[in-house]
């Protein structure tokens, strides 16, 4: 009871900072540049290597698994490095000239299993692209607590940035929907001519977060982030985070470690259904053949919109129900979506239906995961990159290891397996979903 209250009285005593308008939308363009290669990597990583490059599924599965064990791996050591030393800015900038250098490789049409040089190469390329976006990523998600000490301000933020996520994801779409188009014949599928596409898409994709990166920089200040987060770590000495001072004794570190993990399997529950969907709907789209190659484009397009729509009402959810229920009803949508996409048969209206549900699903649990994270971090911001480093960890060794999975186990055989993709799709949504919901019931005492 003592802890309870203790942790009521500390987070009752954060919502007295609030954002201005101007420094909300600075800090939204921050993580664009991330984003928009998020969305190419995601959604086109698999089926570029596949139809394009002409490599072989548990190859392509292979790389994906690589790309996701190195930003694994180097996220828990940003997390550290963010904290202890240079500014949050700073690591911000060499993640970004990072992502800048090696991310057009990949889509260059360089990935060439013959030729063991020109693979050295594009292997380096995932490798430094990952470490980069690692930094990018865990420099932006620390900046939340350090910007506002109110939970609801600090969750207003998290589905402000996700939002410009969406935004991002819907660039990509749009982008590609323009450009992979040929001789009007919507139906044709990808093949090793169409790299030069790629190509074109990275290029301006390339561009677009390279500028929205560079107005980050010069929009929000980063004497903002450091001067605030010194002066909640002054004027709160004693109010402390009810996680992180749990591993002041063995007894309690148990306790804080408990909550730690519970909380990042939250976490990767959201982000193992978003990933996931969104590496497997192109290739459901591709398999159903539901709208050809501009499908490719719209279906994702659709599904990010309906993201970001549930993104925006999330806030206005949040307050009336509370982080429990908006989790709850995020992840019956997603199992929702998971039903109709293995009996609601191959429809142009089946497909759309499954896109809108995803991105609503995915929104609604993933900007609740990210408002537990920052809940448990409370007034302690000098600890904000090291608690969001533990909690994407294990979200990116997970999706890497069901990915390559999945590819290993591919059957190869159309007539035997003609629904491979749509029973993967469906599969994966619903699993983890479920392993949503029976982790919010192991921590659903300690959400408001």
């Amino acid at each position: 009871m003592e802890k309870n209250s203790k942790m009521e009285t500390g987070l009752l005593g954060m919502d007295n900072n609030k954002v201005s308008m101007s420094t909300k939308l600075a800090y939204a363009l921050g993580h664009i540049f991330n984003d928009l290669t998020a969305a190419m990597w995601f959604s086109y990583t698999l089926i570029y290597l596949q139809k394009v490059s002409l490599l072989e599924p548990i190859m392509a599965g292979t790389l994906l698994l690589l790309g996701q064990i190195v930003d694994a791996f180097t996220t828990p050591i940003f997390g550290f490095l963010v904290d202890r030393y240079c500014k949050k800015k700073i690591w911000h900038v060499i993640g970004s000239v990072l992502v800048t250098l090696s991310f057009p490789i990949i889509f260059g049409g360089f990935a060439n299993t013959s030729n063991s040089i020109v693979m050295f190469f594009y292997i380096l390329s995932i490798v430094i692209f990952q470490i980069g976006w690692a930094a990018v990523q865990i420099s932006h998600l620390s900046m939340i607590p350090s910007l506002t000490s109110s939970l609801l301000g600090r969750t207003e933020l998290t589905a402000i940035r996700y939002s410009a996520q969406v935004s991002s994801a819907v660039v990509v779409f749009v982008v590609t929907w323009i450009v992979l188009p040929t001789n009007g014949e919507s139906m044709v599928l990808l093949d090793q001519h169409d790299d030069y596409k790629f190509r074109n898409i990275v290029i301006v994709v390339t561009a677009f977060g390279l500028t929205a990166t560079t107005l980050f920089h010069i929009l929000l200040k980063g004497n903002l982030l450091e001067n605030r987060s010194q002066s909640q770590a002054k004027t709160n000495p004693d109010e402390s985070s009810w996680l992180l001072d749990g591993f002041s004794s063995p007894r309690r570190s148990w306790f804080g470690t408990s909550i730690l993990l519970r909380v990042a399997m939250l976490y990767v529950a959201s982000r193992l259904f978003i990933t996931l969907a969104t590496v497997y709907l192109p290739l459901y789209i591709e398999e159903t053949a539901v709208g050809g190659k501009q499908a490719l484009a719209t279906v994702p397009l659709v599904s990010y919109l309906s993201s970001f729509i549930a993104a925006l009402l999330l806030k206005y959810m949040n307050r009336s129900c509370g982080t429990k229920i908006c989790y709850l009803c995020g992840a019956l949508i997603g199992i929702l979506s998971a039903a109709i996409t293995e009996f609601g048969g191959s429809h142009g209206v089946v497909t759309y239906t499954i896109a809108i549900l995803i991105g609503a699903g995915s929104s609604i649990t993933m900007v609740t995961a990210l408002s537990v994270t920052a809940e448990i971090i409370g007034p302690r911001t000098e600890k904000s990159a090291f608690v969001y480093s533990i909690v994407t960890f294990l979200d990116k060794v997970v999706t890497g290891l069901v990915v390559v999975l999945i590819e290993r186990w591919r059957c190869h055989q159309q007539e035997l397996c003609p629904n491979y993709n749509r029973d993967t799709l469906a599969i994966v949504c619903a699993s983890s979903m479920l392993l949503g919901l029976i982790t919010l019931l192991s921590v659903s005492r300690c959400l408001t």
